[in-house]
């Protein structure tokens, strides 16, 4: 299984987050998390709103995935799987 771990223009983020969490599901995996940096977490949010007409808010989940925001990421996102998925083998590769 591959994951990608991309920094995805703003506009395009959702799309993005959504495309590898159906490339995983696909795969034969579950999403387990979603992966952002502090940058993307802000996109994130925004394109939520967005998307559902709607405030920019806290985001603990998109997709019923938690969202996790690692301060080292910067405007990364990736969607990782499940621990037992990754102990079967991942390969993570840079977009």
């Amino acid at each position: 299984m591959t994951v990608l771990d991309s920094a995805p223009d703003p506009v395009d983020l959702l799309t993005v987050v959504d495309q590898q969490v159906r490339d995983l599901q696909d795969a034969g995996g579950e999403p387990h998390a979603i992966l952002v940096g502090p940058e993307a977490y802000e996109a994130l949010k925004t394109a939520v709103a967005e998307r559902f007409g709607r405030e920019p808010a806290d985001l603990s989940q998109y997709q019923w995935v938690p969202v996790v925001v690692d301060p080292f990421r910067g405007d990364r996102v990736c969607v990782v799987p499940a621990p037992r998925d990754v102990a079967a083998g991942v390969r993570a590769e840079r977009a």
